[in-house]
């Protein structure tokens, strides 16, 4: 039996990772496929249901998708459904269909934890419950939800209660001038 070299050694070890690493790219790549573009653009809110609120939204994009919604047009928001570090990408996309108005949604989880990820896209027919001043009613995968038509306004503070500025009611708050305690 022949002895072999050390350079035999690490050139046939170089030899056997590249044709692995070849073989490897044959198959399921750990890069998932990507969400296609949204015409109309996008809005971000906390919870994607029968009752959503959009937090923030591209000008016009949710006006865009009611449109198209209700004259079945070839259109497309993404709606990012956020949590803190965790969250969900939505496109629906409107296109006519022989007998009625087709509507799909694609969505792939994301985690912005350790780095970063994107789970697989995954797709959804859905049904178009309605389009009314409220926003685009969909039914998705056996789930009602709601792309509203408007950006909801920002809830002011309340005048009076554990977070008033003059810490009147506020019986955590530390004693300062003007409190009750």
């Amino acid at each position: 039996m022949r002895h072999r070299t050390w350079t035999e050694v690490i050139i046939g070890g170089a030899v056997t990772a590249a044709v692995t690493s070849g073989l490897a790219g044959c198959g399921t790549s750990p890069h998932q496929a990507a969400l296609p573009p949204a015409r109309c653009g996008s809005a971000v809110t906390h919870s994607l249901d029968g009752s959503t609120r959009a937090l923030s939204a591209d000008p016009g994009a949710l006006a865009c998708f009611a449109a198209a919604a209700r004259r079945c047009r070839a259109a497309g928001i993404e709606i990012t459904e956020m949590g803190t570090d965790t969250g969900t990408n939505f496109v629906f996309t409107v296109s006519p269909g022989q007998t009625t108005c087709q509507v799909t949604e694609r969505s792939q989880a994301y985690s912005v934890n350790f780095g970063g990820s994107a789970g697989p896209v995954t797709t959804v027919a859905c049904r178009l419950a309605g389009v009314s001043g409220a926003g685009v009613t969909l039914g998705c995968g056996g789930r009602a939800m709601l792309i509203p038509s408007a950006v909801s306004p920002l809830l002011p503070l309340p005048a009076v209660g554990p977070f008033s500025r003059d810490r009147t009611r506020c019986p955590r708050c530390p004693a300062s001038p003007g409190t009750t305690r």
